[in-house]
Parts: C-alpha cells; sequence; structure tokens
C-alpha cells in the first residue's frame, strides 16, 4: 500500500516532470518517471510519458516495450492503445497500428483520440473515404476540439474540396483565433484579392511579439502567399525572406555537410559498377517521380495515377527509411551489389511489401522527389520499376521551392538561400551521373513541354510505364487521388502556363535567383 506521504511525493514529482515533457527535456522524464513508476507500477500516465519520451527520442523500439508493459498492467487502457498506434503509424507499421486502434475503438468506438489517430492513419495510406469517416465521427462527438478540427479542415483540402475546408478552418479562427496553423492553410486555398480582411487580419498577428519563431515563419508564408494573389511581388519576396530566416532558425543541428557526405557516398558506392542496360517492357511493380520538389512531380503524379492499373500513394518515405540508415554499413552495399545469396531478393521483397500495404492490387506510385538519389538501388532491386525524373526552369523551380513550407524534415536545405544553391549543384550532378551509368533508364519529364503539350507528353508517360493508353489520363482533374503536399490546390485545376517563367517577377528582389 502506498503511503499518503508517497502521495503528495509522486504528485508533486509529476507536476515537474510535466514541465520537463512540455519543454522537451525527454531525458529527465524519463528517469524521473521511471523512479515513480516503481513507487506505483499501476500508473498508465506513467508509460505514457515515458514511452511517448522516448518517441520523441526516436527510439521507437524502448517506447513500444514501454507502452506494452503498461498494456500487460492494464490491457484495457484506451490512452496506452492509442499512444501505441500513434507510435507504429510514426514507424510506418501501418498493419500493426491499425490492429491498434480497431482494439481501442472495440472497447470505446467514440474515444475522440483513437479517431482522430486512426483518420490519421488512413489519410497517410491515401484511404480518404475511410479517413474522412473517422474525422466525421469524431466531428459529431465534438465541434471545438482543436487538433480534431485542423486535421478535418486537412482532410478536405487533401481531397480537394477547398470550401468544406475553409468552412471548418473559419470555425477554427472563431473558436482558436492563435491558432496560426489554420491560417496558414487557409490562404493555401484562398485567393486573395486586394483589401482582403484575412490578410490584414494575419499582419496585426505579427505584432504579438509572443510568437515562436515557428509561429512567425508560418504567417510569413501565409502573408507572402497572400502578396503574391495581389501580384505585389516586392512585399511578397520580403515576407518570404522573412519566412524561410524565422524558420531556418527552428531546425536545429542541420548542416549542408551531411547532403554532401551522402551524396559523395552513393555516387562512390556505384561509380566502379556496372548496371544492368537491359530496359524492361514488362507492366513495372513501383513507379518512382523524381527530381527536385515543385518540379511538376505533383501534376505529374496526378496524370498517372488517373490510369486504372496504378495506385497514387504520394511522398512515401520508404526508401529513404530502408536505405539512408544502411548505407554506412559496408556489409549490406556489398550484399547488394554482389548478388551472392538472396539478400538482394529478400530486401526487393520486404520493400515491396511496405508499398503493397497501400494498394495490393495496383501498380503503386511513389511521388517522393528526393527519390532520385536511390536510383542505384531501385534498378537493381526492382528491374521492372519505372523512374520519371520532372525537370523545370530552375530559377522558377529554386523560386517556388523558397516561396513554401515542407512538412519533411529532409528538406531542411529549402529555408536557407546558400543551402539551397548547393543542393540544387548536387542534385544536378547527381542526375547526370545516373544518365551516364545506366542511359535511357530514366524518362525525363520536361515541365514546360507537359503545360504547352500535355495530351503528346501523357501518352509518352503512359507509353514509358508500359501501360495501355486510357483516355481518362487526359484529365488529370477528375482524379480523385488525396493530394498532401503543398500543390495541393495548383494540381487539382486544369494545366495552366501562368507558373512558367515566374521568377521574372521576382529577379530584383530575391538576388540569389541569379545564380542559375
Amino acid at each position: 500500500m502506498i503511503k499518503k506521504i508517497d502521495i503528495s511525493h509522486i504528485k508533486n514529482e509529476y507536476k515537474k516532470i510535466q514541465n520537463f515533457f512540455l519543454v522537451g527535456n525527454y531525458e529527465k522524464v524519463i528517469e524521473k518517471t521511471k523512479v515513480l513508476l516503481k513507487k506505483d507500477p499501476s500508473q498508465t500516465t506513467f508509460y505514457n510519458l515515458i514511452g511517448l519520451s522516448y518517441k520523441q527520442l526516436k527510439n521507437f523500439e524502448l517506447a513500444e516495450k514501454t507502452f506494452n508493459s503498461g498494456l500487460k498492467v492494464n490491457s484495457r487502457s484506451i490512452s496506452i492503445l492509442c499512444n501505441l498506434g500513434a507510435l507504429y503509424r510514426n514507424w510506418e507499421r501501418f498493419e500493426m497500428a491499425e490492429e491498434i486502434f480497431k482494439r481501442a475503438l472495440e472497447i470505446n468506438p467514440k474515444d475522440l483520440n483513437v479517431l482522430v489517430n486512426y483518420a490519421n492513419l488512413k489519410r497517410d495510406l491515401n484511404q480518404m473515404e475511410e479517413s474522412l469517416k473517422f474525422y466525421e465521427a469524431g466531428y459529431n462527438l465534438n465541434q471545438n476540439h482543436e487538433t480534431l478540427l485542423i486535421n478535418y479542415a486537412g482532410a478536405f483540402q487533401v481531397i480537394g474540396d477547398f470550401e468544406k475546408s475553409k468552412e471548418i478552418l473559419r470555425i477554427l479562427h472563431e473558436k482558436y483565433p492563435n491558432n496560426i496553423v489554420a491560417h496558414k492553410m487557409y490562404s493555401g486555398s484562398n485567393f486573395y484579392s486586394e483589401n482582403d480582411p484575412h490578410q490584414k487580419l494575419m499582419i496585426e498577428k505579427t505584432k504579438d511579439t509572443n510568437l515562436s519563431d515557428e509561429n512567425k515563419s508560418t504567417l510569413f508564408f501565409a502573408i507572402a502567399k497572400s502578396f503574391s494573389d495581389q501580384k505585389n511581388y516586392e512585399k511578397s519576396a520580403e515576407y518570404f525572406i522573412k519566412a524561410n530566416e524565422e524558420k531556418f532558425k527552428t531546425i536545429k543541428n542541420y548542416t549542408i555537410d551531411d547532403e554532401i557526405k551522402l551524396f559523395k557516398k552513393i555516387k562512390n558506392i556505384f561509380k566502379e559498377y556496372e548496371f544492368d542496360k537491359h530496359i524492361s517492357k514488362n507492366k513495372p511493380e513501383l513507379i518512382f517521380i523524381v527530381g527536385l520538389p515543385r518540379s511538376g512531380t505533383t501534376l505529374t503524379h496526378q496524370i498517372i495515377s488517373s490510369h486504372s492499373g496504378v495506385f497514387g500513394a504520394g511522398e512515401l518515405s520508404i526508401l529513404r527509411s530502408s536505405f539512408l540508415d544502411q548505407i554506412n554499413k559496408t556489409k549490406f552495399v556489398e550484399e547488394i551489389l554482389q548478388k551472392k545469396n538472396d539478400f538482394p531478393k529478400k530486401l526487393a521483397e520486404n520493400i515491396l511489401s511496405k508499398y503493397q500495404y497501400y494498394n495490393k492490387k495496383s501498380i503503386i506510385l511513389d511521388k517522393a522527389p528526393l527519390n532520385f538519389l536511390w536510383t542505384g538501388f531501385i534498378k537493381i532491386l526492382f528491374p521492372n520499376a519505372k523512374i520519371i525524373h520532372c525537370k523545370r526552369n530552375l530559377k522558377d523551380t529554386a523560386l517556388s521551392i523558397y516561396k513554401n513550407v515542407f512538412d519533411a524534415s529532409s528538406l531542411s536545405w529549402t529555408y536557407d538561400q546558400n543551402t539551397l544553391l548547393q543542393f540544387i549543384d548536387m542534385y544536378k550532378d547527381m542526375m547526370n551521373f545516373w544518365s551516364e551509368k545506366i542511359p535511357n533508364y530514366i524518362y525525363e519529364c520536361n515541365y514546360e513541354t507537359l503545360v504547352s503539350d500535355k495530351n503528346s507528353e501523357t501518352k509518352k508517360l503512359i507509353d514509358f510505364c508500359n501501360l495501355e493508353w486510357e483516355e481518362n489520363c487526359i484529365d488529370h482533374t477528375k482524379n480523385k487521388t488525396g493530394i498532401k503536399t503543398v500543390s495541393l490546390a495548383q494540381a487539382r485545376k486544369p494545366v495552366y502556363k501562368t507558373s512558367v517563367d515566374l521568377n521574372k517577377n521576382y529577379n530584383q528582389y530575391l538576388k540569389f535567383l541569379e545564380k542559375f
């Protein structure tokens, strides 16, 4: 039995631990909570705190172990089940995540946190109809839940229902006026005419001295976009510079040197390797769209995924998570290159199974742009796969990258003008390397050609993928595939040419564009 004095001590310590968690001192949370856990191992809150801290520290194995220990104490703990499911989702163990969420909903089908997390999982898998069903169930339970509202609005943007998204965002503005992300989301689907009241509201909010660097950056990006709509390019550039500078301040421990080392490593691995030059005429299991962000990858994704035999999965991190941590392990690389055992076959089967979780019946289309890094591995492991390289005027591409904020941690280089220039140079060098090593393997899709002669270029894309022609590929606007990138509004529209040479409006204000 726990004494009253122990209960008082635990409560006081728990308050301190919560503060450590809020400021991100996760090591201290783990250390102190483990002490409390020994005093009272029946408290599910302690397992959650330790597990969530391990998750924040990217130690998913120990997080999983901690949550499972908590479930041994209380197998019906909704909070632990929800956190475990969310962990599996982040870990890309989608089947396990779904199993856990189903288990939680069997215990309580009206638990709001589980409904939101399950909806987020379905959104990740581009199963938007099911995702919206879970969001709606949560919304019917509670129309005042901030996290639910922001995710629900985002889901409507993914499917292209921008009016419904704006309707929910207006509710968010009213109930949570300090939710800066909601303002950024609203700006993404709103076209700003002169004297737009929302623009004025956002500018007024920048005067708040308590805004974090992250929130300032988010607001600045939204305001810059509003001035861009109004063709006030000078003010737009001014706010884009502020936005990127504030965003870059929030990124800790980043250096372009890590990118340089990775690019060099990949080139060294394959510089002496002789690739099989055979170009497959079979239907691929996988299609990859690669290039720089903002080079037309989303438009190309929507065109190809209009085909009935293709499932557009969006930007997936499967290849990055499969190779990035392994590439410095000599044995891993040698076993792929030497093909002396069945390791490459087993690795390919493992990676393919991750893709097929999204859709087992269709060809999977992955449009993560930076997959160009893994071209050599793709060629070896998936001889039938197709790679499409989206190219665009580099000034327009660099401008469009600089104008946007991205979710991916792999895109930290986009927020600083010098690192942006360096990365683009390395990208060009890498694509030249692949072109020399594996000629005629990668299809180069020029954005300017695609928007000026869409029908002809679409037929070439479908033919390159060894697919039968289908007329519905001509009109990508009818494609219901979810779009989760910053192009979610543009890629729903018919092809337009106004983005070609857009850099000319900004050259005098963004001098780094002159470097191209």
